[in-house]
């Protein structure tokens, strides 16, 4: 079964993620692994990389992430990049407002090469979205959100 999730802003942009498991022998691990599907949405294209492992607790990290982004005042200031080496994922809060946050996300074509591009896309995206996206973003690993600690 796969779950998905989006996070859409103005414009007509959007990202996109969808876990699903792959067999051990995938990874080589002993058990089978939770991957992502990411996409990247513009006006004008679509870029989707599959199959992507991401580090432990990667969905719990994103929900806070999320919810700080929507919640802190400035969260330009005060809220540090979102990285997931596993994923090649980078998120920032680039400027805000009272209801908007303008976010951009970063995603290396191929993690596990030193040296590789990096796709990217910033959109602006209302805070009732990203309270929203952080109680959602849970179902990506089975999980709910109850709360939020005010840890990252």
């Amino acid at each position: 079964m796969r779950d998905g999730f989006r996070l859409p802003g103005y414009g007509g942009a959007a990202i996109f993620l969808r876990s699903h498991a792959v067999p051990a022998r995938t990874f080589e691990t002993e058990a089978p692994c939770l991957v992502f599907d990411v996409g990247l949405l513009s006006p004008d294209a679509y870029n989707q990389y599959l199959g992507r492992p991401a580090d432990d607790g990667f969905v719990e990290r994103l929900a806070g992430f999320f919810f700080h982004a929507a919640a802190d005042f400035h969260p330009e200031n005060s809220l540090p990049t979102f990285t997931d080496e596993s994923l090649g994922l980078m998120i920032s809060a680039r400027s805000s407002t009272d209801r908007r946050v303008e976010l951009e996300f970063s995603l290396t074509e191929d993690p596990a090469a030193e040296d590789s591009e990096r796709d990217e896309i910033n959109f602006e995206t209302s805070r009732v979205v990203l309270a929203t996206a952080a109680q959602t973003v849970p179902r990506l690993s089975g999980g709910v959100a109850t709360h939020f600690d005010g840890e990252l």
